[in-house]
């Protein structure tokens, strides 16, 4: 197990060994890198930049989210017994220690099913004094944009998302929301070019975690990045604290995750994906414990995903403005690996639903992609598994069709009956999406 020490103080933190880590957050301090490992060191200045009053249990929430994120970015999954599933202890200060070691049990338990890891933390005391937002002309302005705004609504820059921000400010919606957007390198110019075709009036904050290895590991970090979501939707937490302030009124507590339902449950495709291969960052069992979470943590807040219960090519066949999603689909990212080439690969599984997908809706200008067409892949061994995946689930499923077991396969389904069917039907539909796509790519 690894004991990873958390701190805004460099002084605070242990020295660095085999078994623990330090990792200065924040920029209250200098940093030496070649003592501490870093994140979200410019975190504080964009809450600053709000211009208005951020809780300090929400701060609480992103440190713990900056520390969860870290440490699913520091530690290898080859390190593991299983070359899968870590083991880490997270140490980490916080305004309200005993709270939070309360919860913890319940935390631990919803980042176990999110990465399939075995989390362990310890909560102490902060020293750290509370950040206050700026008073510039330029805070001021931020603080008047977030005025009027009701709903926050996670912007990535993906196609989903996309999607849902051009549903609900090109369209007929009573949400007016402030976009939070999590920009890792390259990501932030291709969100600023789909923000233009968005009709305002509409708030922004983007920010970055932006873990970084103390020097003596550099370039040794995990790339799987299963918990990347629970950041994101602290972030978003962070966002409705800073909304309520700015509107004098507690009653503002939607967060929008656009996030097709096919990709949402995500269903392990071969019996070796089962578990976290899968990825779970939306899953609905995740999203709600999530939420019942920060309930007893004090944060009254209500995540909502509108296309649960639609395909990724049925968002875009029936987005509100045809025009802006045509124009949006070549600026957006989908891959799961585009910022090794800064070019979406074009076969990994997000990549063929994203493909099956613009197909289905009958656009026809898509993004480049690395690999362009998927004819003949499945004799290429160093890229063809997903798409040999995907159509080892086609064959086993239109066999046998017995997508409910698939569901399940999954994570666990809300109990009512008429929402399971939904989910049923969602997931099966999306994979015919993907059958048509590549019968039409003759693979």
């Amino acid at each position: 197990m690894t004991n990873f020490y958390f701190n805004n103080d460099p002084s605070k933190l242990p020295e660095f060994s085999e078994d623990c880590h330090p990792v200065q957050i924040y920029h209250t301090h200098e940093h030496d890198s070649s003592k501490n490992s870093s994140a979200s060191r410019t975190l504080l200045k964009k809450v600053r930049d709000l211009g208005v009053n951020v809780d300090a249990d929400a701060i609480d929430l992103v440190t713990i989210a900056t520390a969860v994120t870290a440490a699913d970015t520091f530690e290898l999954r080859d390190k593991a017994s299983n070359a899968w599933s870590r083991q880490m202890h997270l140490h980490i200060p916080v305004t309200d220690e005993n709270m939070w070691d309360f919860l913890a049990p319940e935390l631990s338990s919803i980042l176990n099913f999110l990465t399939g890891d075995q989390w362990d933390f310890t909560f102490e005391k902060t020293t750290m004094v509370m950040p206050k937002p700026k008073r510039s002309n330029k805070a001021k302005a931020k603080a008047r944009s977030l005025k009027g705004l009701n709903a926050v609504c996670l912007f990535s820059g993906g196609l989903d998302s996309a999607v849902g921000a051009i549903d609900i400010l090109n369209g007929d919606s009573d949400y007016k929301p402030l976009l939070v957007s999590h920009a890792y390198r390259g990501d932030g110019a291709k969100q600023e070019k789909i923000k233009t075709l968005l009709s305002p009036p509409f708030g922004e904050l983007s920010y970055s975690i932006s873990p970084h290895l103390l020097d003596r590991l550099r370039d040794k970090t995990d790339v799987t990045m299963r918990g990347r979501s629970f950041n994101f939707l602290a972030m978003a937490v962070l966002g409705i604290s800073a909304l309520r302030n700015a509107n004098n009124g507690s009653d503002i507590s939607t967060i929008i995750v656009p996030e097709n339902g096919y990709i949402s449950i995500n269903p392990p495709l071969t019996r070796r994906r089962i578990g976290s291969h899968s990825t779970r960052t939306t899953h609905p069992h995740f999203l709600s414990r999530l939420e019942s979470l920060l309930k007893n943590a004090g944060f009254h807040v209500k995540f909502v995903n509108p296309y649960q219960f639609k395909t990724k090519g049925e968002m875009l066949a029936e987005c509100a403005d045809q025009q802006a999603i045509e124009k949006a689909i070549p600026l957006s990212v989908s891959c799961s690996h585009w910022h090794r080439d800064n070019k979406q690969c074009g076969h990994c599984v997000p990549c063929i639903i994203r493909r099956a997908s613009v197909h289905h809706a009958g656009f026809t200008v898509d993004a480049p992609y690395k690999t362009k067409r998927l004819k003949g892949l499945i004799k290429e061994k160093d890229s063809r598994d997903d798409l040999q995946a995907l159509s080892t689930a086609i064959i086993r499923l239109n066999k046998a069709k017995n997508y409910k077991s698939w569901l399940r396969q999954s994570g666990p389904i809300p109990e009512d009956i008429a929402i399971r069917n939904q989910l049923e039907s969602t997931i099966e539909r999306g994979l015919n999406e993907v059958e048509t796509f590549l019968k039409s790519e003759k693979t």
